[in-house]
């Protein structure tokens, strides 16, 4: 699951030109937010995306652009983006192929949205904070016990250190840690601890060493499951739901399946070659939409649509679901190899902050700037085509955005 932007970052150079800094609508009205259950502490608002369609002179701008990096990225099959800026407008349009030699991409197709899932399951975890039921402070040997006593070395890590990406522990997934079990089986049913495990036969790092990890959220998952007693998917498809997301799910662990209207998902040249990095040698052409999505888990195995994504965008990626004094905390961004990190979420230039995501078939974007109210969704349903039109991006943006990786 990686956190490296790529090429339809680009697509924010129509609606906000490079340096440029938009000005939000005085006219938005705010929404509230509810507080998370058991929580006294007030929450903070969010506010809405535009409702106002972009003009026909900047949609097609904004078309044009899309055009452009959609035939730049190779072997491409569909891309679907969506861009709310509260002066301009909103556009969203879709590209190319959902299934290749079958159904063309259409805006309100199903994607995969790979580790901004991490985004939802820290904002539950964070509501969790909140509602009193965990601290920033728990460590894994107060929550998961059993966790503690299988792996000693673990058993002082916080709460805030994974959430943060600092707790010294590898990652599963980039590290390819898991990557025999697939070659075996492609439809290999990962539960949690397997993938903990898998990760753990890593060597350690001291705790409060940063370095992104997927192996983090999964322990995550399993705290919320310990402290809701729920399923980590039944939570996270409940924050989404409460948000006013109707198409956006954490599956069941075994379900390996979106809804219709969904895209296929593929590994193409720019795939292959990032799919090597972990030990997967994939051919070309490979449609990957039913293999398993358990190897995500609660770091990686959501679904979206570019409509729920911008709902997403708009709430801070869950910060405004929080209490002020938290949200804030989680905003309180640190220094880790692959960039600036809170509290499951990315910080950019110029008030950006958001979160990217990969897994098998899919990749995905979503960002929300802080000072304008601005919004951009992007997904793919090609393993690596973020990441092989990063260039794009950089040549378009080299003072808006600073690039992950």
């Amino acid at each position: 699951m990686s956190i490296r932007s790529g090429a339809l970052v680009a697509l924010l150079a129509i609606a906000l030109p490079s340096g440029a800094v938009l000005a939000a609508d005085p006219s938005a009205a705010p929404a509230s937010s509810a507080a998370p259950a058991g929580s006294a502490a007030p929450a903070n608002v969010c506010p809405p995306l535009t409702t106002k369609p972009m003009s026909a002179e900047d949609a097609a701008a904004v078309d044009n652009q899309a055009q452009s990096v959609f035939t730049m990225v190779p072997d491409l099959p569909g891309m679907w983006i969506g861009i709310w800026d509260p002066a301009k407008g909103f556009y969203t349009q879709a590209y190319g192929s959902a299934v290749t030699d079958g159904a063309k991409a259409a805006i309100d197709q199903h994607g995969r949205i790979g580790s901004i899932t991490k985004t939802f399951t820290i904002t539950a975890v964070l509501q969790q904070v909140a509602a009193g039921t965990l601290k920033l402070e728990s460590t894994i040997g107060e929550v998961l016990p059993d966790l503690a006593t299988k792996y000693p070395a673990i058993k002082d890590i916080t709460v805030e250190q994974l959430a943060g990406m600092t707790s010294g522990i590898q990652d599963y997934a980039n590290t390819g840690a898991m990557s025999k079990e697939l070659k075996v089986d492609v439809h290999h049913q990962f539960s949690a601890d397997d993938l903990i495990d898998s990760a753990l036969t890593l060597p350690l790092a001291a705790p409060g060493t940063g370095g992104y990890s997927t192996t983090n959220t999964i322990i995550l998952g399993k705290m919320l499951e310990k402290v809701t007693g729920k399923p980590v998917g039944q939570v996270v498809t409940e924050l989404a739901a409460a948000a006013g997301m109707k198409n956006t799910a954490l599956p069941a662990p075994g379900d390996d399946t979106m809804p219709d209207p969904s895209s296929h998902g593929y590994v193409e040249s720019m795939g292959q070659q990032s799919m090597k990095g972990i030990g997967l040698d994939i051919p070309i052409g490979t449609d990957v939409t039913d293999w398993t999505v358990s190897w995500g888990g609660a770091g990686g195995a959501m679904y979206s649509t570019v409509a729920d994504m911008g709902i997403w965008a708009s709430t801070g990626l869950g910060t405004c679901l929080l209490p002020a004094d938290l949200a804030a905390k989680r905003l309180a961004f640190k220094p880790i190899p692959e960039g600036q990190y809170g509290l499951g979420i990315l910080s950019f230039d110029h008030g950006w902050i958001g979160h990217t995501g990969q897994i098998i078939g899919w990749e995905a974007i979503t960002l929300y700037n802080t000072e304008t109210g601005a919004a951009f969704v992007g997904i793919v349903n090609e393993t690596g085509s973020l990441q092989g039109a990063e260039i794009v991006a950089v040549n378009l943006l080299p003072d808006l955005l600073k690039l992950v990786g």
